[in-house]
């Protein structure tokens, strides 16, 4: 799911301006016949998080976070350009795993509408009708093509969550004033209407159908 080229054009963005953070996260999971080791790597960035099985991140972002950092960190760094490379606390990079997973309990569903707005935010809606907004160059850490990822908005409207099978990608929907917010309101509501209108069979007023209502699913085995 996650796009390889879309990846590393952020991190080269990231690394040149606020920086990013690479967090390795180790864990024991149980099973019903064994107990086994699952390592797992973060990259944080300021309005987006990457989360996947550590074999399957990509090789050119691998390469990418070893030009950045000098090595490929096993313990928990943030790293900026023209700036020394910070560790991070265990416990800090912990509280921040932990923190990415408890967005997952408790997600709304949401489905992408297609509006684009101002040629640079793809609208999204949840079940509950709310509609957010995600950058266009953020949702190319995603590679729809190869992908279909479920997508969801935390509890508290801070994150959309992107998943698909070991891969999560967590985004920050945009912020816009109150008169920006009804136009998208409108735009949205506008262009689902036009589809009833039409008597469009896959669209209707909520986007969501009752047999594909599905709960967000524990990411863990």
């Amino acid at each position: 799911m996650i796009s390889e080229k879309g990846l590393c054009k952020i991190l080269k963005s990231a690394y040149k301006n606020g920086g990013y953070s690479v967090i390795q996260v180790r864990r024991k999971v149980e099973s019903t016949t064994q107990t086994w080791q699952r390592n797992e790597i973060i990259l944080n960035g300021a309005t987006w998080a990457v989360r996947c099985v550590t074999e399957d991140l990509p090789k050119a972002a691998a390469v990418q976070i070893v030009e950045d950092v000098g090595y490929m960190p096993m313990d928990a760094v943030t790293v900026q350009k023209n700036q020394p490379n910070q560790t991070m606390l265990d416990s800090i990079a912990d509280t921040r795993s932990e923190s990415l997973e408890g967005l997952n309990a408790g997600g709304v569903r949401m489905r992408q509408i297609p509006v684009i707005f101002r040629e640079r935010w793809q609208l999204y809606q949840t079940e509950e009708g709310k509609v957010y907004a995600f950058d266009l160059e953020l949702l190319k850490l995603i590679d729809f093509k190869e992908a279909e990822p479920l997508a969801f908005m935390s509890g508290n409207g801070h994150l959309g969550i992107f998943f698909w099978g070991d891969s999560t990608v967590y985004i920050a929907p945009g912020r816009f004033s109150r008169a920006n917010e009804e136009k998208i309101l409108y735009i949205a509501g506008l262009d689902w209407e036009n589809q009833i209108d039409m008597e469009d069979p896959v669209a209707n007023a909520s986007l969501f159908d009752e047999d594909r209502d599905e709960p967000l699913v524990d990411r863990e085995e």
